[in-house]
């Protein structure tokens, strides 16, 4: 599953905003393993020691599922849910390190990266009222973006483009699929959104 590395572990790349977990869109632990982010957050150095163990155990169990390509679209849908899965243990073990003022931080900060993209998490949905209609238009834009990645991702496994295209490619959609997103929010909600985006963080 060579295929997904990419997009599991990169916790604040765009392309890995499909597979994450119900409070984070990917890996709370690889993100927790910026500087700036540690920073940020104030950690301590036991907090720092102990999300030091679990980003190593999460690279070890995501490396176990990189010993071949899926073969066909049965393996890839396993292979998704298996990610899936990973990610939501893991984060959950990273998350119970953080104080609560941490952990509200660290969304902040997701909101700031990810911007419009935030909205597909079922959590930012109820933070933010979102009526059934608005629920619908973002599931739409999620199968949309899936779709898309997948298409992506089979032109990669072919050779048609090379790693740093493929990413690239993604992370441009991604741009413009969060602009997309933000357009489903009323003008109360999307200044609700800016607010809940706290205090502008600015990597070293």
């Amino acid at each position: 599953m060579k295929f997904l590395l990419p997009i599991a572990l990169a916790a604040a790349s765009i392309a890995s905003l499909h597979a994450g977990s119900a409070e984070h869109p990917g890996s709370v632990p690889i993100l927790l393993g910026r500087d700036a982010v540690r920073k940020e957050l104030d950690l301590t150095k036991k907090q720092s020691a102990q999300l030091d163990r679990i980003r190593s155990a999460f690279k070890a169990d995501a490396r176990l599922l990189t010993t071949r390509p899926p073969a066909n679209a049965v393996e890839k849908q396993a292979a998704n849910t298996s990610v899936a899965v990973l990610l939501a243990k893991y984060n959950a073990e990273a998350d119970a390190v953080l104080t609560t003022p941490q952990q509200e931080r660290l969304l902040q900060i997701e909101r700031q990266t990810l911007g419009g993209i935030m909205l597909f998490l079922p959590s930012e949905q109820k933070r933010l009222g979102l009526e059934a209609s608005q629920v619908a238009a973002l599931a739409k834009l999620d199968e949309a973006g899936k779709a898309f990645a997948s298409r992506i991702t089979a032109s990669y496994e072919r050779g048609d483009i090379s790693l740093a295209e493929r990413l690239d490619t993604l992370r441009k959609y991604r741009i413009k699929e969060s602009k997309k997103c933000l357009r489903v929010l009323t003008p109360k909600q999307g200044k609700m959104f800016q607010s809940l985006q706290g205090k502008k963080f600015v990597p070293a």
